[in-house]
């Protein structure tokens, strides 16, 4: 559950990771460049780290991340919140379908 009080939304960290989160999907969203050239890379970069230790690298590598990321709960709290603003903003802007 989120502790959304004042003094976390003027922490640092919560308001990079807002615009972190913002700044990455709305690029991903709206750009078909943007998302090939991201998803290239980000196999690459799989492919990568696989040949160099296998499943099991990946995943001490995933469980670094994820334990880095929530030793920071302001920038976690920041990201979610970026998240879920790109994702109302995109489901708020989409053309609507009219019925013919």
């Amino acid at each position: 559950m989120l502790n959304l009080n004042m003094s976390l939304l003027q922490s640092h960290e919560f308001v990079v990771g807002v615009a972190v989160a913002a700044i990455m999907l709305s690029a991903l969203l709206a750009s078909s460049l943007f998302r090939n050239i991201a998803l290239a890379l980000a196999a690459g970069a799989i492919v990568i780290l696989y040949l160099q230790g296998g499943i099991a690298n990946l995943l001490t590598l995933g469980q670094t991340l994820e334990t880095e990321v929530l030793s920071i709960p302001n920038f976690a709290s920041g990201m979610l919140v970026g998240v879920a603003i790109v994702v109302v903003l995109y489901l708020g802007f989409r053309p609507r379908r009219t019925a013919s």
